[in-house]
């Protein structure tokens, strides 16, 4: 832990010591507290000096076991890591689930990089606001379990653990199909994504 110190967090560490001992010593000295007692307080003191400095050397290394942590609980929460990019955790299923606000609601998708587009399911379409009455739904698709019909819509603004995007074209699916799909219309706005070991990697 110490060695992982530059020379100057080092040189600071040393200084803080320092400045504990004379602490310790004036204390004992105004106070006339016993000499073993103050010893008892410099030690103290010594050991919190050095969880603080562990704390701040393996500052990265908690935060990636906290943000485990988090990604078991809830797979579906993206979270923004230290370069700007969003990462999503695999499911038990072996798929990529996220949460993403539409109009103000939460939409659980599955990430699909073999579907086309970002594809709403017809009941959360009407969570969202959308009046699926006035929807022509004319879009052709192929699917595993045969012919579909979607609508057109653009989605003026998704928000994805506090990251925005804007007109993203999606269609509503004219059958109830489950769950949502996140295809590539919307990947397509990312710079990057790419999988990597349990985790989906988005860059922005």
């Amino acid at each position: 832990m110490f060695a992982s110190l530059t020379g100057s967090d080092q040189q600071s560490f040393f200084y803080s010591i320092l400045l504990l001992v004379f602490l310790v010593g004036s204390i004992a000295f105004r106070r006339e507290i016993a000499l073993s007692k103050a010893l008892k307080y410099l030690a103290l003191w010594t050991i919190i000096a050095f969880i603080a400095v562990g704390l701040y050397a393996y500052r990265y290394e908690f935060a990636d076991f906290k943000n485990r942590i988090i990604g078991s609980i809830n797979p579906t929460a993206a979270r923004l890591n230290d370069n700007g990019q969003l990462v999503i955790n695999l499911a038990s299923d072996g798929q990529f689930y996220v949460n993403i606000k539409i109009n103000g609601v939460p939409v659980r998708f599955m990430i699909d990089t073999g579907a086309s587009d970002v594809v709403i399911n017809s009941d959360e379409a009407k969570k969202i606001g959308i009046n699926i009455k006035k929807l022509q739904f004319d879009k052709r698709y192929e699917t595993a379990n045969g012919i579909t019909y979607g609508a057109y819509v653009n989605l003026e603004e998704v928000e994805i653990s506090g990251v925005k995007f804007n007109n993203i074209p999606a269609s509503i699916n004219g059958s109830n199909m489950g769950i949502s799909l996140l295809g590539m219309s919307f990947l397509r706005q990312l710079k990057k994504y790419e999988f990597y070991q349990d985790k989906l990697i988005l860059t922005l």
